[in-house]
């Protein structure tokens, strides 16, 4: 069914890897999204495009925290809390307000005008075994390895928004939040827009754990004046999808997608999965397949899934319209369990999670080939749970179309730690056999019983 070189594949995510830190609208980015679309032409695809996504970024100069102590001046390296308030050049300094964990309780009574808010983000844990089972479908884990097992939910933002939302509804003037993790981690205000340009109103800088405790051991010796210097500017800003056509026997579409894009060097989020995407491009190129094939590398993922909204709206009245599901690949990555404040490895694969819309048969293709393939430690999942679908297919299933979305969560996503060596090597190939089988049985399936011809769902939001 395939000829898939595992070789190709690593060549494709080492160059992709390589290019370094994979912004949006940045050098980096644009070099992804040259390099990707000389790909698609090469492997003979008769339609390439490289679709712009405009929008207004967030570019930040300097940041880090200052702090006076007695053996003098005293720097905390800091990330920058994305489409939050910038400083002027000098910072804002304010005494530190220790919420803890910024529960309700924390917050009330405390005086935080003109102070900065120091939280400990709390995600919560999520237990294999006890919440996934319950929510799922299907669970494959035939060597039964996540008995009691979970897992820190760092990808559910919700909490960072609330938080960060409430010191400045109580008056502070900057905030800190405090990583669970001993990770260098990208953080996002989900309260920005980067389509409208809408930041925060304060000024915001996550910390990893081990540089929280060292702020709090400062705090607790009296150190409680700090100064945040945020710097940077929102300019006028691109990024391109990257779209590849292959024209089929009827006008209904099968596609495939990735994001191109990552914060960081981004091996696993998403180089790989990028490379999954770019094998069955090939495998199809050259065909005259039953329906039509479109393949996506989309932009913007970290940036409120702007290249997936861009996508949708450019497309509402021809490709999405005739959309029957979106196919989404991310995350091959291997577990890592942290361990007094090391990543450590155990040795297998990253649990993932399959999110796939209840129509028609399409919950059985897709179980039917995690198990011919034996995706191992896999959920599949509805896309309707308190999960939602937390990838670029979000836009999708806002939109009320359907998605088979493929996604690991591991300690490291979208972090600094996220390198070569996370690479799930032997899942690569799995995965693509996986994703092919899905694609030829949807080719004999009747595509209605799936999804009509229509446009979408007014549930996303627009660009």
């Amino acid at each position: 069914m395939d000829d898939f070189s595992l070789q190709e594949m690593l060549g494709w995510t080492r160059d992709l890897y390589t290019f370094g830190f994979r912004r949006p609208g940045t050098h980096e980015g644009h070099l992804a999204e040259e390099y990707l679309y000389g790909l698609l032409k090469g492997f003979g695809i008769p339609d390439v495009r490289a679709e712009e996504v405009p929008f207004l970024g967030w570019f930040h100069n300097r940041v880090f925290i200052a702090a006076n102590s007695s053996s003098g001046s005293l720097t905390i390296p800091a990330e920058p809390i994305v489409y939050t308030g910038f400083t002027p050049p000098s910072g804002v300094t304010g005494k530190v307000v220790d919420l803890g964990s910024g529960s309700p309780e924390e917050f009330a009574d405390k005086d935080l005008s003109g102070k900065i808010a120091l939280i400990s983000y709390s995600h919560g844990y999520l237990p294999y075994d006890e919440a996934l089972e319950s929510l799922s479908y299907y669970l494959h884990d035939p060597e039964d390895t996540l008995r009691e097992k979970g897992q820190v939910m760092s990808w559910v933002t919700e909490e960072e928004r609330r938080v960060y939302q409430a010191a400045v509804d109580a008056g502070a003037i900057g905030f800190i939040g405090v990583f669970p993790l001993e990770i260098t981690p990208y953080l996002c205000f989900e309260g920005g827009n980067a389509f409208t340009g809408r930041t925060g109103s304060i000024p915001g800088v996550g910390l990893r754990k081990s540089d929280g405790l060292y702020l709090k051991e400062l705090l607790a010796k009296g150190e409680t004046e700090i100064t945040i210097i945020l710097t940077g500017e929102l300019r006028n800003a691109v990024t391109r999808n990257i779209v590849g056509i292959v024209p089929g026997q009827s006008d209904r579409v099968i596609q495939v997608t990735s994001h191109h894009d990552s914060m960081w060097l981004g091996a696993t989020e998403d180089a790989a999965g990028v490379a999954v995407v770019l094998a069955l491009a090939k495998q199809f190129a050259k065909e005259r397949p039953a329906k039509t094939m479109v393949f996506v590398l989309e932009a913007a993922e970290c940036l409120y899934v702007l290249g997936s909204r861009g996508y949708i709206e450019r497309h509402r009245d021809d490709l999405v319209r005739n959309l029957i599901v979106d196919l989404h690949i991310e995350h091959l990555a291997l577990e890592y369990v942290e361990e007094n404040g090391v990543l450590v490895p155990t040795g297998e694969i990253q649990p993932r999670a399959l999110f796939v819309t209840d129509r028609g048969p399409l919950v059985e293709i897709v179980k039917q080939a995690v198990l011919d393939n034996d995706l191992r430690r896999t959920i599949l999942l509805p896309t309707n749970t308190p999960l939602a679908v937390p990838t670029d297919a979000s836009a999708y299933n806002k939109a009320e179309l359907p998605v088979a979305s493929f996604i690991s969560p591991p300690l490291y996503w979208n972090a600094l730690e996220d390198t070569w060596d996370k690479i799930a090597v032997d899942e690569i190939l799995p995965t693509a056999r996986a994703y092919s089988q899905i694609i030829h049985t949807l080719m004999e399936t009747d595509p209605d019983l799936i999804r009509k011809p229509g446009p979408p769902g007014e549930g996303y939001i627009k660009a």
